[in-house]
């Protein structure tokens, strides 16, 4: 997992905590300041390792369970 992949993961784990409601892709997008195509190709790919799991087409991310 590369630096900005684990850098990701813990913002969607971390605004999962406070929140208990989805990550939109635009939402990690602006924090990180890079385009949503982007973000959302790093979320895939966290996605296929079982990282992190989408709810739905256009619900959001969380982490993944277990």
């Amino acid at each position: 997992m590369s630096l900005f992949e684990l850098w990701v993961y813990r913002q969607v784990q971390a605004s999962y905590r406070r929140t208990r409601q989805p990550v939109r892709t635009a939402v990690l997008a602006d924090l990180a300041g890079k385009n949503d195509r982007t973000l959302r190709y790093v979320l895939a790919r966290l996605e296929q390792q079982g990282v992190v799991q989408r709810r739905g087409q256009r619900g959001g991310w969380l982490p993944a369970r277990g």
